[in-house]
């Protein structure tokens, strides 16, 4: 049995996209709830964008305030070590956690 171009193009599709380096991977919070796409990355710089209307807070395992973020997105330097996400939404906060790790390989 043969597979026609149409249908590799399909089935490479359902394979997706090569995972982004964990040094530079994206980060989406969702607010209502303080949901991440991803709950480890790579220490380095990371775009980081909210979905939702409320506030995003990141503040380092000392506690130093790392961004405040209301809409669109920023850049947030990681080093080894866990961030808190901590987001409001309608007077409600919810949290989650960041671990940042070393890079592989470096």
């Amino acid at each position: 049995m043969t597979l026609g171009a149409g249908a590799l193009a399909g089935l490479g599709a359902c394979m997706g996209d090569p995972a982004p380096d964990p040094a530079t991977a994206p980060l989406e919070v969702v607010l209502d709830g303080c949901i991440l796409n991803r709950d480890e990355v790579a220490a380095g710089t990371h775009d980081v964008a909210v979905v939702g209307v409320g506030t995003l807070v990141v503040t380092d395992e000392g506690g130093n305030l790392e961004m405040s973020l209301t809409s669109g997105q920023m850049q947030l330097d990681t080093t080894v070590q866990t961030y808190t996400f901590v987001c409001q939404v309608d007077g409600d906060e919810t949290t989650a956690t960041l671990r940042s790790v070393p890079a592989s390989g470096r």
